[in-house]
């Protein structure tokens, strides 16, 4: 066994420790001993043949006798025993995505849940929500994913696919054959659901067998579809999904990243690209009059085909390499362009942190401004603010900001468009505000007419600066509602609104193709993350990721310009 099937030999351990309860220092010395593992340079059978396994930080005699026995043996008596005491079909609720082994032993331990349909049982019943830890968020969460993990499963969206596979690469690449690993497919393109997850890894061939051997062995795997001496496909416990791991010499690595980042109609395009050059493209390599051509990186494959490097997101084999060969490709928007997140929920509502807490993340982020966008009271289950309590909330912001000296801190609200397209709250009160955000939170089942007709007036409303989420839909989980896009588009051109890119995983919404209509049409964007606590901010990338697929620049984006624009373009559309 090497490094990484140690590691995660104890990273089970340690789940199984945490769902049974043990005791928190013993499941931290197998985390922390699976950790040490996966990122050690040597191989841990040289700490072993030299006697040497306690000199490594963290190991002692108790962990170094179980390191000894899987070199010995291959196998752990350790972890059979924890297998039988931890019933099959209770750590079967660790595929449940969002479910660790800490949720799994608090269900088991105060409402004696073993297996998935009681679980499911107990979710109806909403009993989860007064588990000590969790509450109606969480319940809320395990009800979303059960009911995906109740339907075929094609894939996963993009947030929980991209995750897994960038955990994966980076445990892959501490082992020491490995000399590159990258994430390609769906994933690396940011498509906002994955059918398949691709990791290209650069090592010698006749190493593969051993690196397929150990990606075989991983947590998530679930069992092998089909594998071939350098190529194997596995299901992941995690929602269903597949993952490709191919191995391909490193003097390839360049070309065959290319080729298994797709799109297939965007290769074929550089085949022919080639092809007007006299030169012939394989995914093995670039071909001239004289041999294969040396590649290095993906840059200099598109530099010897004469053309701009064409970035992961617009390879969609449409008209990017024409671009790329005019020189016409947009500059698309980087993420460190953002300045600022302007759709934030604190615990006035449904979020989990203080006005002052998510202040302090934004600073840490480098952020210049942010706005606290809580839900209006129309969204009672999200506790949605008031008149009063909205009151409250801005005097709070008030408080706060002194406090934070450079951080711009915006006092605004997501406002619910009501079924007959009035706002949720009087223009009085929002008046007050810095800047409004109007959203759809239910009504869902409405007609296209009807819906349509509901967010133009919205729209209308002097007070509204973002429409927020636009067409409602949640990837793998509820369609966008019946509205007409077009329609609402052309509308927020006229009044000089603007969409918001809701960078929320299970949302992206807008999505590319509906950013780059409203780019075409001249509308400015905002891409927020709709973050409920500070960890959420991170969401940002995914918008980010919608907006370079739609070929969105900067200057599209009003969350790029700086505090003393921004709020000018917000006091504009006011007039």
């Amino acid at each position: 066994m090497n490094n990484l099937e140690i590691s995660w030999v104890f990273l089970e351990i340690a789940d199984l420790l945490e769902i049974k309860g043990a005791n928190p220092f013993k499941i931290r010395s197998y985390r922390q001993a699976s950790r040490l593992l996966a990122s050690l340079d040597e191989d841990i059978s040289v700490y072993w043949a030299e006697n040497r396994l306690t000199e490594l930080p963290g190991i002692g005699q108790a962990l170094a006798a179980k390191i000894h026995e899987l070199l010995d043996s291959g196998q752990l008596t350790y972890l059979k025993e924890l297998r039988q005491e931890v019933p099959a079909q209770l750590r079967q609720l660790l595929l449940i995505p969002g479910v660790g082994p800490r949720t799994v032993h608090t269900i088991h331990e105060h409402l004696g849940i073993a297996n998935l349909e009681e679980l499911k049982k107990a979710v109806s019943q909403q009993k989860l929500r007064e588990l000590p830890g969790l509450g109606t968020k969480s319940e809320l969460a395990i009800k979303g994913a059960l009911a995906k993990m109740g339907r075929v499963s094609v894939g996963l969206p993009l947030g929980e696919a991209a995750t897994v596979a960038y955990e994966l690469a980076e445990a892959m690449g501490q082992l020491p054959v490995v000399e590159y690993i990258e994430v390609a497919g769906e994933i690396r393109r940011r498509e906002e659901f994955v059918h398949q997850a691709i990791l290209v890894v650069g090592a010698r061939l006749d190493l593969a067998e051993d690196i397929l051997a150990t990606f075989s062995s991983a947590p998530y795997v679930r069992k092998v579809i089909n594998a071939s001496p350098t190529d194997i496909t596995v299901l992941l416990g995690i929602g269903g999904l597949k993952l490709r791991l191919v191995v391909v010499t490193p003097s390839e690595f360049p070309t065959q990243l290319c080729y298994y980042t797709g799109s297939k109609e965007h290769w074929l395009h550089l085949v022919a690209q080639a092809k007007k050059h006299q030169l012939e493209l394989t995914p093995h390599a670039l071909i001239g009059k004289h041999g294969p051509i040396i590649i290095e990186t993906e840059e200099d494959l598109y530099r010897y085909l004469r053309l701009e490097y064409v970035i992961p997101e617009l390879r969609a084999g449409k008209e990017e390499v024409l671009s790329a060969a005019q020189g016409t490709l947009p500059q698309v928007i980087s993420l460190e362009q953002i300045r600022g997140d302007l759709h934030l929920h604190t615990n006035w509502s449904d979020g989990k942190e203080s006005v002052a807490s998510l202040a302090q993340a934004a600073i840490e982020r480098g952020y210049e401004y942010i706005a606290i966008t809580d839900h209006s009271q129309r969204l009672r289950i999200a506790r949605g603010l008031d008149a009063r309590r909205l009151n409250k909330q801005i005097e709070e912001i008030k408080a706060v900001r002194p406090k934070f000296p450079n951080l711009t801190i915006l006092a605004g609200i997501e406002v619910d468009i009501l079924a007959d397209g009035q706002l949720d709250l009087p223009n009085e009160l929002l008046a007050k505000l810095d800047l409004v955000i109007a959203s759809v939170h239910s009504g869902f089942k409405q007609d296209r007419e009807t819906m349509t007709k509901r967010i133009l007036s919205a729209l209308r409303n002097p007070y509204v600066d973002i429409l927020a989420h636009p067409s409602g839909r949640l990837i793998g989980r509820r369609p966008a509602y019946q509205v007409d896009l077009d329609t609402v588009l052309k509308e927020a051109q006229q009044l000089g609104k603007i969409m918001e890119i809701n960078s929320s995983p299970e949302r992206l919404d807008l999505n590319a193709e509906w950013a780059s209509k409203a780019k075409n049409l001249g509308l400015k964007l905002a891409i927020n993350t709709d973050a409920h606590d500070a960890q959420r901010l991170a969401d940002m990338e995914y918008g980010v990721s919608v907006a370079r697929r739609a070929g969105l620049e900067a200057e599209d984006v009003v969350n790029t310009w700086p505090a003393v624009r921004l709020k000018w373009c917000f006091q504009s559309i006011r007039g």
